[in-house]
């Protein structure tokens, strides 16, 4: 039976035998150590709705692994009720929308979304009531610029935001990023940056150097926490807070240890 079961595994292509060539989702990678913390009955067995004080330790936990993200990405904020990649874009989007009410400006509800970016992206911005717009890409898979310009001035004061794969699913890291999130905010629009691949790009480079901006991106393949930037005032949880996506507190609780166990590993150079 074992002979067989491996038969059967050789046939699948794994990270142990070759890179995979497929999207940014697949280009980071939960090494044992970090999935251990799993198991242990402390953090597998706590009911998702145990009283908080008899799950003191998971919510030091979560607060810690909140601080460690922040300072990674340079972001202000972040909430780790996202279950999911989709679940980040969802609360992402109605961050934002939370944002432009804030500000008097609820007719807000275009969403530029290149051809390039996760295939989920339309369908959350259409559950949040959004406008899709998609923006062509050029032959080298990089967002058009003038395209994206173009469609922008046309949305004008109904511009909500775009949402930008950071890699995109056509591998590139957009070399004109900045221009893309200038053109955006020019139009008072703001920018959701959807990258799941923070576990490569934390060690060299945060995501908040791009003011007003908001991201989610996998700390590895099992937290899904969104990002965001000041001044988000309307999208704070206390001042007219959009509600919870989730029953649970903090999301999937267990899959803190996991991301937490990475980068406690690493330590603060890391």
């Amino acid at each position: 039976m074992l002979r067989y079961l491996k038969q059967l595994e050789n046939k699948d292509l794994a990270l142990n035998q070759a890179m995979i060539p497929l999207g940014s989702c697949t280009m980071k990678l939960n090494a044992t150590s970090e999935m251990i913390p799993i198991t242990w009955p402390e953090f597998a067995n706590v009911h998702p709705f145990a009283p908080r004080e008899q799950a003191v330790g998971y919510r030091l936990m979560i607060d810690e692994l909140e601080r460690w993200l922040c300072v990674i990405t340079g972001f202000d904020a972040i909430s780790m009720q996202p279950n999911s990649g989709a679940q980040g874009e969802y609360a992402g989007l109605l961050a934002i929308r939370k944002y432009h009410e804030s500000r008097g400006e609820p007719q807000r509800d275009v969403c530029l979304i290149p051809s390039s970016a996760h295939g989920t992206n339309p369908a959350s911005a259409q559950m949040a009531s959004m406008k899709v717009v998609i923006v062509d890409c050029d032959k080298a898979g990089n967002v058009d610029l003038e395209d994206l310009k173009r469609k922008a001035a046309e949305a004008g004061e109904r511009l909500s935001c775009l949402m930008i794969t950071y890699p995109s699913t056509h591998g590139v890291y957009e070399e004109n990023v900045r221009e893309i999130c200038a053109a955006i905010h020019a139009q008072g629009g703001q920018v959701y940056m959807d990258g799941a691949n923070l576990t490569r790009r934390s060690a060299g480079a945060s995501g908040g150097h791009r003011r007003r901006c908001l991201a989610h991106e996998p700390a590895q393949d099992l937290l899904h926490p969104a990002w965001r930037r000041r001044p988000w005032h309307g999208a704070d949880r206390r001042q007219g807070a959009s509600g919870a996506l989730r029953c649970q507190p903090s999301g999937g609780r267990s899959r803190g240890a996991s991301a937490g166990q990475w980068c406690s590993q690493r330590g603060a150079l890391g």
